[in-house]
């Protein structure tokens, strides 16, 4: 730009500005959203029901000159209906926003704005090289933890589920081990299917209370089990039927082999392992949008796993023999479920396949 100072008459915007008015829109409506659930307005409307917005106001110490435009705003977004300055809960917001609801989707939501964030801090997400090593005892707090139990359940857990019920030694199986299972609750859900299972969830130290809260919240307490431990460095033990990870292995590619031998070792002769993670596709980035793919791979520690072949040649060279593949959809695109079972004795591996997504890291 020249040194001459413009003309403010001349300056002209334009309407193109709209579509910025509309992400700031967004990201309002969102703070509302928030403000509201970290109010706990939702939950005591469930619990008193419908009531004047002075009373809502008084109960909940929200200044009377905001009420109106607050709770218009979330009516506008679905959540309230109003009626002669009465205000209640809409039947979406008590599926997916009151606490004690099993849909409650709430932390997922108050995750995404987290101090601590990847996203609050996306500038420095995006530059970071590596994930960040936060050692053995400690890692995500209760909330991220809680928000990921909650996105499972929009889908992956009913459909994880789906695929363990159909194997033919499911309703024999007797003991379960979901490594890095966090939530624990797709252990919960597989013992709620077969009663004669009982599972043990392996995670790290700072993860196993949170853990516990949720097989308690299910009266799983005398079928679910916790470990303490690292399954990069520890023995989760030996003798199960069934062995899951979820979402755990993209910080650890260069273990896979050491990760899926003790997986191996941990089954019983034909026991069944199941893999659920986020992969390349032909081409990365390809049939997403560019928020849903960055969200993804802030939540895959940069990158999903490439190479789906060499995935499932890694098993077999290791004692697992892929005998399905499927797609579970999830909010960040499609995962690929991984089912195998222990390879029997004397069998040999299959040839390597070399095949690239193209992108950089699978170079």
């Amino acid at each position: 730009m020249n040194g001459k100072k413009p003309d403010l008459i001349n300056i002209r915007i334009g309407e193109e500005i709209s579509s910025i008015d509309n992400i700031i829109e967004g990201y309002k409506s969102y703070q509302v959203l928030r403000a509201a659930l970290t109010l706990g307005l939702f939950d005591w409307l469930d619990e008193h029901g419908p009531a004047l917005r002075e009373d809502i106001g008084k109960a909940l110490s929200i200044n009377g000159m905001f009420t109106r435009s607050f709770f218009q705003t979330l009516i506008d977004l679905g959540f309230l209906s109003g009626k002669d300055d009465r205000f209640g809960n809409t039947d979406l917001a008590t599926r997916l926003l009151v606490r004690g609801s099993p849909a409650y989707q709430g932390d997922w939501i108050l995750n995404a704005a987290d101090g601590n964030g990847q996203w609050d801090n996306l500038a420095e997400t995006l530059a970071l090289t590596a994930p960040k090593n936060t050692g053995f005892s400690e890692g995500p707090g209760p909330q991220f933890l809680r928000a990921a139990g909650e996105r499972a359940l929009r889908g992956e857990v009913q459909g994880i589920t789906k695929i363990l019920s159909t194997w033919d030694g499911f309703g024999n199986a007797e003991t379960l081990l979901d490594i890095g299972g966090g939530h624990g609750l797709y252990a919960i859900a597989a013992c709620q299917q077969n009663p004669r299972l009982h599972a043990v969830v392996f995670d790290k130290p700072h993860v196993v209370d949170l853990t516990q809260e949720f097989i308690r919240q299910y009266g799983m307490e005398d079928r679910i089990t916790v470990m303490a431990g690292d399954i990069v460095t520890d023995d989760p033990g030996s003798g199960y039927d069934i062995v899951l990870i979820s979402h755990l292995l993209y910080k650890f590619r260069a273990d896979l082999p050491a990760i899926f031998k003790k997986v191996c070792n941990s089954l019983k002769p034909r026991g069944l392992f199941v893999s659920n993670h986020w992969f390349c596709g032909p081409v990365c980035g390809a049939g997403s949008s560019g928020v849903r793919e960055l969200d993804r791979s802030i939540h895959s520690y940069g990158h999903p796993l490439c190479h789906p072949e060499d995935f499932a040649s890694a098993m077999f060279m290791n004692g697992l023999v892929v005998t399905k593949r499927a797609t579970i959809a999830t909010n960040f695109g499609d995962s690929q479920v991984h089912v195998a079972e222990k390879v029997p004795e004397g069998q040999s591996p299959l040839p390597r396949q070399e095949r690239s997504c193209g992108c950089s890291s699978c170079q």
